[in-house]
């Protein structure tokens, strides 16, 4: 499996442009119409770093689809499963062989205490109230839950119905552009957790980059 992170700060604005001239007149209609401008960017890097992974496959034109339970595939490369997501200044996507899930969140004050109580189990809630970072623990199973639920494919509503304990999920905390162990960052921006099928080898091999390397390597 091989994780990308693509960190947003400071792409562009011409290369955003550019990249976004380059993607199919519907998905680019589709961003356009975004009223957020960090949104725009955020969905127009990740189509980029998709399509250069394809590009990476040795097919530089591909059409993006959405399979079974809604899950995003490319019609060309069948055999090439991915997920995509983004938070904030951060972009990550997750490559494999087998059906893969990530999510990342940006760790921002929030009420988390009605979510916990109607998406979590009382054990998950418990280790949130013990914990000494209440808020990033909530964020750690938020993101193995998330990422549970996009390997899988389908929506934010199935959150609550999976079990974590079942899965093979790897969770990090993401700060000051590394990565690390959940708990060892000392005060991390992003948590971050990867769904892997089982059966799959867990090694990972992650990429860092920014945005810029990312659409300039997609605009060539």
């Amino acid at each position: 499996m091989t994780v990308t992170i693509v960190f947003l700060v400071g792409a562009p604005r011409e290369l955003l442009l550019r990249a976004l001239e380059k993607f199919p007149p519907a998905r680019r209609e589709e961003i356009a119409r975004l009223k957020n401008e960090q949104a725009r960017a955020q969905r127009t890097v990740g189509e980029a770093l998709l399509r250069l992974a394809a590009r990476g496959r040795g097919v530089p034109a591909v059409t993006l689809l959405r399979g079974e339970k809604g899950k995003p595939c490319f019609a060309e490369l069948p055999d090439l499963c991915f997920n995509l997501s983004h938070s904030g200044e951060v972009v990550v996507a997750a490559f494999s062989d087998r059906a893969v899930g990530i999510d990342v969140e940006q760790i921002v004050p929030r009420d988390f205490r009605a979510v916990s109580s109607r998406c979590f189990s009382e054990e998950e809630q418990k280790k949130i109230a013990s914990s000494e970072a209440p808020l990033r623990e909530f964020y750690r199973i938020w993101t193995v839950r998330e990422s549970i639920v996009k390997r899988r494919g389908g929506g934010a509503g199935e959150v609550g119905s999976v079990d974590p304990k079942e899965e093979d999920v790897r969770s990090f905390e993401l700060s000051e552009g590394k990565l690390f162990p959940v708990g060892e960052s000392g005060a991390p921006q992003y948590l971050l957790s990867v769904c892997a099928s089982q059966g799959e080898k867990r090694d990972t091999v992650v990429h860092f980059c920014t945005a810029e390397e990312i659409l300039s390597a997609f605009c060539e």
